[in-house]
C-alpha cells in the first residue's frame, strides 16, 4: 500500500492494509473462497456502504454487537479490496492504493 491522499485514518488504512494481505493469501491458497467472494460481491459492496463511514471516526462502535459489525464491516471492505488489487492496475481506495501485478504509473513502484 502507498498512501497518496488520504480520507480515512491512517490507523484505518493501515489495518485494511494488513487485511488485504491476508485476504489475498487465503485466496492464493483456497481458491474456491475467492470464488465464493466474487459470488458475494454486491453483499460486501452493500454492507460496505451502509455502514462503511461508521469506521471513520472514533466511538462508533461502542457495544458487543457493534463490535461483530465492526469486524463484519472491515472484512468486508478488505475482501472488496483483495478482490480489487487482483484486477488490472490495482485498487486505490482513500489516497491508498493495492495491486498484486506491476503495472504502468503503479504508486507502489
Amino acid at each position: 500500500m502507498t498512501a497518496l491522499r488520504t480520507d480515512a485514518p491512517p490507523p484505518l488504512l493501515t489495518l485494511l492494509d494488513g487485511l488485504v494481505a491476508l485476504i489475498l493469501a487465503r485466496f492464493a491458497r483456497h481458491p474456491a473462497e475467492r470464488e465464493r467472494a466474487l459470488a458475494e460481491t454486491d453483499d460486501l459492496a452493500d454492507r460496505t456502504t451502509e455502514t462503511g463511514d461508521r469506521l471513520t471516526a472514533a466511538g462508533n462502535f461502542r457495544t458487543p454487537a457493534d463490535g461483530r459489525t465492526r469486524g463484519q464491516l472491515l472484512a468486508a471492505m478488505a475482501t472488496c479490496l483483495a478482490l480489487g488489487a487482483e484486477q488490472p492496475g490495482g485498487i486505490t481506495w482513500s489516497g491508498a492504493h493495492w495491486c498484486t501485478a506491476p503495472h504502468p504509473n503503479c504508486p507502489n513502484a
